[in-house]
């Protein structure tokens, strides 16, 4: 009994709220929407520029693309790994800056 007049309650007082449920979706794109406003406004635009069209690339562009990839792979096979050891210097050199006796 209890429990059904407090979930009366509840209900009653949940429909007098003003309190609108928050559309977290709409809120996003909203966001979306205003990024993309200030983007166009510091590109000086007023709309998105239209898609360009389709190219087609020509087959003797395409050949050298992919011959010249396949040669940087070959040579990386090829290449010795590198020793972790030349990353690091091996000599230490010391420059004075001061002359003996200026710094006292």
């Amino acid at each position: 009994m209890e429990l059904a007049v407090l979930l009366a309650i509840l209900g009653a007082a949940r429909a007098l709220s003003t309190c609108r449920s928050l559309d977290l979706e709409a809120a996003r794109r909203k966001r979306i929407e205003a990024v993309r406003g200030q983007i166009l406004s510091k590109l000086r635009l007023a709309a998105p520029p239209a898609d360009p069209p389709e190219r087609v690339l020509p087959e003797e562009v395409r050949a050298l693309y992919n011959s010249t990839r396949e040669l940087l792979r070959q040579r990386a096979r090829l290449r010795p790994p590198e020793d972790p050891e030349e990353y690091y210097a091996k000599e230490l050199h010391r420059f004075p800056m001061e002359l003996p006796g200026e710094g006292e």
